[in-house]
């Protein structure tokens, strides 16, 4: 994820599994935040990306492919999965366009969450990505370029007041969303280890990185 990774990730933890039962808390950060404790035992991490989880899990008949990666990689004893809570626009979207949701997709990445959870499997939940792979910055100008803004690369999608309100109104979305298998809020489960707010974030306009890091 790379050396900004602090920056882009509110960061949540998890325990342990105890006789296939979940244990679960919220993280301890300690020594200047860099390492990651659960009461007061130092967490280490070993995971993968599956991107694909959510929309596997949209459709209710495919669903066991991805309780199978979560028995497979628990197995393995491998305890974190960065995956997609973003779909804008295109191809069997989470958000159809700004603030419309699809409650298919959102009921996959509820099972996926809720599913993680049983083999002790945790969360890194990426918001947007930089690329226009399932939408992403692009797809987000786009929907201000059709309301009328003046907007003229994907790079505005950090300067744009309504494209960043979008994207707001998406992450509040996404993290205040009650989980249908569950109960529980995304914001409050502690199945999520981390948000991630952009997958690999770039801007070809300033290479500083400054905009980035006023974003």
């Amino acid at each position: 994820m790379g050396s900004s990774s602090r920056e882009s990730l509110l960061y949540k933890i998890v325990d342990t599994v105890i006789f296939d039962k979940v244990v679960i808390h919220f993280v301890n950060e300690m020594d200047s935040g860099t390492r990651f404790f659960v009461n007061g035992h130092p967490f280490y991490s070993d995971g993968f990306n599956a991107y694909w989880l959510m929309l596997m899990a949209s459709d209710p008949s495919q669903r066991e492919k991805v309780t199978s990666v979560f028995q497979k990689a628990s197995s393995f004893s491998l305890n974190v999965a960065r995956t997609w809570a973003f779909s804008d626009g295109g191809f069997k979207p989470l958000q159809k366009s700004p603030g419309l949701y699809n409650e298919d997709m959102f009921k996959g990445l509820d099972f996926v969450i809720a599913e993680a959870k049983k083999y002790g499997i945790y969360l890194i939940l990426s918001l947007v990505n930089n690329y226009n792979n399932f939408g992403g910055r692009s797809q987000y100008v786009q929907w201000a370029r059709e309301r009328g803004e003046n907007v003229s690369s994907d790079d505005d999608f950090y300067r744009n007041a309504v494209i960043r309100n979008y994207y707001k109104n998406h992450v509040q979305t996404v993290l205040s969303r009650v989980n249908t298998f569950t109960g529980v809020a995304y914001k409050d489960d502690e199945t999520v280890f981390a948000w991630e707010l952009i997958n690999e974030p770039r801007c070809q306009d300033d290479l500083s990185g400054k905009t980035l890091q006023a974003s």
